[in-house]
């Protein structure tokens, strides 16, 4: 599995690799029980006295002779018991406290992989190969990225005989790894959801006990805030338990706001949830949203079905201004100008102290095509009125009302087209026509 990039002691592990399966191919024989010696290859008395002679050193401290005598017995007797290769991984990790020498790690990884070939018990010796590489190699790149390998390949091939600590510890090297710019966010993003789906199924059928749920806490806060999930991440995770538990309000909501805040409300997912959070609770807030859903889906007929259904949610002045003026909105995003016109005025009825809607009546004047160029230009006039009009009633609105303002003030009639209309003075009374019909002031254009 191409999983990281490799550096130059994996050459090292791979020719160490090569060399053992060839010997393997040369003295593989039968497994045999822990009393009976293979017949095919080696001396029953002399592997018999070497595993005397080499538990008598481990007995009297003596490292260096044991490991001599135990190499023999597995030269000789290689399929004798796992007794033997439980011996040899002891005898390493001993040699690689003392010396720390990175060499006994890989002895220990090729000892477990021979005892695979020999006895059954693959998976519990490959999961046993990444926790030994995790608690001893630190951050070593390069045993980091081999512990990776080892639990992603044990992931896809033998998840069952995974215990949920293996699952935390596939997050837990990934995100490693990913901090190390070794692997990219799409193997992150397919660790974490292996990990999390994983977890959070075994935790709610109950097949372990709950002293998993921080681990799963902290990977699923890991992996939000990160920056790494995907719209299809959180889709793969949680689909099929909101399906399963559609009246589930917390996991509804949490879902919600994982989509919301990574910016997927386009997705179908997203409007599979916000649909289940109106059945939860039908309030106008949640009918707005499928209102706005539906209209940025091009779906007009529902769009309005669901403003309707959210004016009908609450009688409040405040709320049903709020649900106008977002049908307002709406309808300026069409290009029905008059028709947004008509529901911002409506909206600011409702509720005075709506300066939105004053806005918003502004972007409906401003750029309206009422005739000719003057025409056209006298419609700027009402808008920055309207803009003057917000800020009065909502002074926070002040730095992006002005801002309209600065730009639409140059788009004013120039003195020269007043001129031509026997237009003289600034601020006389002047009344747009057309479809806005209102009465406003001339301004000149500043040249």
């Amino acid at each position: 599995m191409e999983h990281i990039k490799i550096f130059y002691r994996a050459v090292r592990i791979m020719a160490s690799l090569v060399l053992l399966f060839l010997t393997m191919s040369l003295s593989a024989q039968t497994v045999v029980s822990t009393d009976t010696l293979p017949e095919s290859r080696g001396d029953s008395g002399v592997c018999i006295s070497y595993i005397s002679q080499y538990r008598t050193c481990i007995d009297g401290n003596d490292i260096d002779g044991a490991i001599y005598y135990w190499r023999r017995v597995l030269a000789e007797c290689p399929a004798l018991s796992e007794e033997l290769y439980s011996d040899g991984e002891a005898l390493y990790l001993e040699l690689f406290g003392r010396t720390e020498d990175l060499a006994y790690i890989d002895s220990v990884l090729m000892l477990l992989t021979q005892r695979s070939y020999y006895f059954e018990g693959r998976a519990s010796n490959e999961l046993h190969k990444a926790e030994l590489l995790l608690d001893l190699t630190g951050d070593d790149p390069l045993y980091l990225g081999l512990c990776y390998n080892i639990i992603a390949e044990a992931a896809e091939m033998f998840p069952g005989e995974m215990g949920c600590s293996h699952f935390v510890l596939l997050g837990t090297v990934a995100a490693s790894l990913w901090a190390m710019d070794m692997i990219g966010d799409e193997e992150l993003a397919d660790a974490f959801v292996k990990s999390i789906s994983t977890l959070d199924n075994r935790i709610g059928s109950n097949q372990y006990n709950y002293g998993y749920a921080d681990d799963l806490n902290n990977l699923e806060t890991f992996f939000r805030t990160c920056g790494a999930m995907r719209c299809s991440d959180i889709e793969r995770l949680y689909a099929k338990k909101v399906n399963g538990n559609p009246r589930d309000r917390v996991l509804i909501n949490k879902v919600f706001a994982l989509l919301d805040d990574t910016g997927c409300s386009g997705e179908d997912f997203y409007y599979s949830i916000a649909l289940k959070l109106f059945a939860n609770d039908r309030s106008a807030a949640n009918a707005v949203r499928l209102a706005e859903l539906n209209a940025a889906r091009n779906n007009l007929e529902r769009a309005v079905a669901y403003f309707t259904e959210a004016y009908n949610c609450d009688t409040t002045s405040a709320v049903r201004s709020e649900v106008i003026l977002r049908v307002a909105e709406m309808e300026l995003a069409r290009g029905n100008r008059q028709a947004a016109r008509d529901r911002a005025e409506h909206a600011f009825q409702l509720n005075k102290r709506n300066a939105g809607a004053l806005m918003l009546l502004a972007e409906c004047y401003a750029g309206a095509e009422l005739g000719n160029t003057f025409d056209n230009h006298t419609a700027y006039w009402v808008a920055v009125d309207y803009l003057e009009a917000a800020i009065k009633v909502d002074p926070s609105l002040r730095k992006e009302a002005e801002a309209k303002i600065k730009a639409y003030s140059q788009l004013f009639p120039t003195k020269e087209e007043c001129f031509y209309r026997r237009i003289l003075d600034e601020g006389i009374v002047f009344n747009v026509g057309s479809w806005i019909s209102e009465v406003t002031r001339v301004r000149f254009r500043r040249e």
